[in-house]
């Protein structure tokens, strides 16, 4: 239950923030292919290499098993083909060898051969084959195998299809999709969600949205299951295309044909609104809902709050708090963290912190995500020495604080001014080696030095970030270098900017230079300027 529903106040109480830190401890199928065959032999065309990855090419021109070859083997050398006659044991021995082969393309030559002969083809190999040949794109071959593992008894799962329709679906041929799909129930594997949302999907991309909806609505007639998250789909993408209103229609149509509307839905239309900003659709989705005996959820009450935080509306915000109040609908983490996060935003930190007491009393474990919005508003704040004892609270506690955490407090502390707590933390990250700095630390420090007027350290900082191999920003050089020509260190910024023209990050455009050099002179420093300049000639950056 959300009981932290007080009216907003500017007072702001950390105690409880303090304290409970350590709680936390078908087919359509292609042009055949041709194959040859002299006198009973059978005639493996050689691959053909157009369209295939290097790797592929390498296995594919490898030689067949010496085993293969045997006496009633003929070789034409001129043209490169294995003329053999085999039988079927022999040709399903063969197929193996080449799907562990990778050798996708003989391999569904074979078994195009095999069909012809009356040969029935190893199954699972035709399932290993198909999968494969849809991975490399190769879909009318894919078809085509398993068209024949069909013509000879096989029956494909239905991840074997599914892929395949997927793959049918990739390259926008909706309608061989739909040929295979229909196929599948004769086939002795009827279709599942995952099937039909590949191809409503589609459908849907390119603009098909009558005939998405007549589809699915075809299929329920036909006696399909009613599949919540093919509806849920569909809605969902109605509603993105044409609005709530048309998506509320097809709700109505669906639940015609037995197909009704559940939270999931709903959901799905309401998270559609709510990021559009558009709350008259939304009040239409919770009436329409509502209409139908249900009640919004935890989770529909999350989007809305999230929404209405993105929006700014916090007296909706605080309506919503007392609906789930109302209706005892208990609040999850990412209800919680998006309350205190929302708050913070805003800068009502009672609030969150409030939340974020109400959350470890129901024992719903704040997570380093909840911690990190909390260290970062207390910064925000300039409550540094706040955030560094919860950082230090949570070194002992399950919840460890991550890289973001320390970043958090470095750089509220560097903006500060407190350079020496800075260091602390710093030292103790290098000390523990949990987590390992990053450009975003250096760079933080960086700045905090210059800010503090300790350029040396701010330098020093810069050589261990080259030295580590992370990448200071541009702005980050003339910072410097504009510091230390304030001090009349000359030496030291001909050094620095040595360091950038010889970075492999270095600007590319003279006017970077041109704009560093023209600051410096504007700001009285005409002599510095003017070294730096030939400096910059020098090297032949400018």
């Amino acid at each position: 239950m959300l009981q932290n529903s007080n009216c907003i106040s500017h007072k702001c109480d950390i105690t409880p923030l303090i304290k409970h830190c350590s709680f936390s401890s078908s087919f359509k199928t292609s042009q055949k292919y041709v194959h040859s065959i002299q006198c009973q032999a059978i005639c493996i065309d050689r691959v053909t290499d157009i369209g295939l990855e290097p790797w592929r090419k390498n296995r594919i021109g490898t030689s067949l098993p010496d085993r293969y070859i045997q006496k009633n083997h003929l070789t034409d050398e001129t043209s490169g083909r294995v003329l053999v006659k085999n039988d079927e044991q022999t040709n399903n021995n063969l197929l193996q060898s080449l799907c562990k082969r990778w050798e996708f393309i003989k391999a569904a030559r074979l078994v195009a051969v095999m069909c012809r002969r009356n040969q029935i083809p190893d199954f699972d190999s035709c399932i290993k084959l198909i999968r494969g040949l849809v991975k490399i794109d190769y879909i009318d071959r894919a078809t085509e195998v398993l068209n024949c593992m069909v013509m000879s008894g096989g029956v494909p799962d239905i991840i074997t299809y599914n892929m395949l329709i997927g793959g049918l679906c990739k390259n926008s041929r909706l309608d061989a999709a739909i040929d295979l799909l229909e196929g599948m129930n004769a086939s002795g594997c009827p279709p599942d969600d995952i099937t039909y949302n590949a191809i409503i999907r589609v459908m849907l991309e390119h603009g098909y949205i009558h005939q998405a909806v007549s589809f699915w609505k075809a299929q329920l007639a036909k006696g399909c299951f009613p599949y919540t998250s093919t509806s849920s789909v569909l809605v969902e993408l109605v509603c993105k295309c044409r609005g709530v209103i048309r998506a509320i229609e097809v709700l109505e149509d669906l639940a015609a044909e037995g197909c009704n509307p559940d939270l999931v839905t709903y959901n799905a239309m309401l998270n559609v609104a709510s990021k559009r900003g558009n709350f008259g659709d939304t009040a239409l989705i919770v009436h329409d809902l509502l209409s139908h005996g249900m009640e919004p959820n935890t989770i529909m009450y999350t989007t809305l709050l999230h929404s209405f935080f993105n929006h700014g509306y916090l007296e909706e915000v605080e309506n919503i708090i007392s609906l789930m109040n109302e209706t005892s609908n208990t609040p999850s983490m990412i209800t919680y963290n998006i309350l205190i996060k929302g708050f913070c935003q805003y800068g009502y930190l009672d609030r969150a912190i409030g939340f974020f007491s109400e959350m470890v009393t129901h024992d719903c474990s704040p997570d380093i995500i909840t911690y990190n919005i909390l260290l970062r508003a207390l910064c925000d704040k300039g409550l540094t020495d706040e955030s560094l004892e919860i950082i230090e609270c949570l070194g002992d506690s399950d919840t460890p604080p991550s890289l973001i955490s320390y970043n958090i407090v470095i750089d509220g502390l560097a903006k500060k001014g407190d350079m020496d707590k800075a260091v602390c933390v710093y030292q103790k990250i290098m000390k523990e080696k949990a987590v390992a700095p990053d450009d975003v630390t250096h760079r933080s420090l960086i700045w905090g030095f210059c800010h503090a007027d300790m350029v040396d350290e701010a330098v020093e900082m810069l050589n261990l970030m080259e030295k580590n191999g992370h990448r200071a920003t541009h702005s980050t050089y003339k910072y410097i270098i504009h510091k230390l020509c304030q001090k009349r260190e000359l030496d030291g910024a001909i050094k620095v900017l040595k360091m950038l023209v010889s970075s492999p990050h270095k600007p590319y455009c003279e006017t970077f230079y041109t704009d560093m050099i023209r600051g410096l002179s504007t700001n009285g420093m005409n002599e510095e300027a003017k070294q730096l300049q030939h400096k910059l000639i020098e090297w032949k950056a400018v």
